[in-house]
């Protein structure tokens, strides 16, 4: 399910640039039923939480996969959200907006158990709910796209709020699958991926502190 997670490939893509442009109009109407949709279908959480166990795990091929996946599609999905912004003939200045250009400790603390309950959803069985819950708990994509406004009009608050808001729910949300994969057994000894994985952690770790 976590490799499913990290293919971009088919489905993924396509769900992918459905969820930005159902998050896009969500925000510019401000309808939090779209807003909300669009978190539950978004895939952008999959490559986080992939990378994340790769790193627990001290899986090589699974951690390159899901960075490579994770910078495609943040790509893809703000290059697409500038240009839908740059198209709208519509109200830019919602309440929706404003709300996930700006983040706060609580944001980080959302982030960080929403994530612990999604990879117990992972783990379980009938763990859908939860995985649906997280999805909402934790934005991923509507900040994306609040930051593709901001660079479609040069609001650069706009842009480094949205930014920011994804980069700690990105951030925290591994954090927590790294942590519980750790505890709950799934790491294994593998002296060669041992080396590559200090380093990335170590870099991911400094990472986290200046975001907090």
């Amino acid at each position: 399910e976590i490799w499913d997670g990290i293919n971009l490939n088919g489905h993924n893509f396509w769900i992918m640039a459905f969820a930005m442009v159902i998050a896009c109009i969500g925000l510019n109407t401000n309808s939090m039923s779209a807003i909300i949709g669009a978190m539950l279908i978004s895939p952008l959480m999959g490559p986080v939480t992939g990378y994340s166990f790769a790193l627990a795990t001290r899986n090589g091929p699974m951690r390159n996969k899901a960075i490579r996946s994770f910078l495609t599609m943040t790509g893809i999905s703000l290059s697409a959200s500038t240009v839908y912004f740059l198209l709208s003939p519509f109200e830019n200045n919602t309440e929706a907006l404003f709300s996930y250009s700006h983040a706060s400790i609580f944001d980080i603390l959302i982030a960080f158990f929403g994530g612990m309950a999604g990879f117990i959803g992972l783990m379980k069985r009938d763990g859908v709910k939860v995985m649906a819950g997280v999805a909402v708990a934790t934005a991923c994509m509507p900040p994306l796209c609040t930051a593709g406004l901001g660079l479609a009009h040069g609001i650069w608050t706009e842009f480094a709020g949205g930014m920011y808001f994804y980069t700690i729910n990105s951030l925290f949300i591994g954090l927590a699958t790294y942590v519980l994969a750790r505890l709950t057994g799934y790491h294994h000894d593998n002296k060669e991926q041992e080396k590559k994985s200090v380093l990335s952690i170590s870099l991911w770790t400094l990472f986290i502190l200046c975001m907090i």
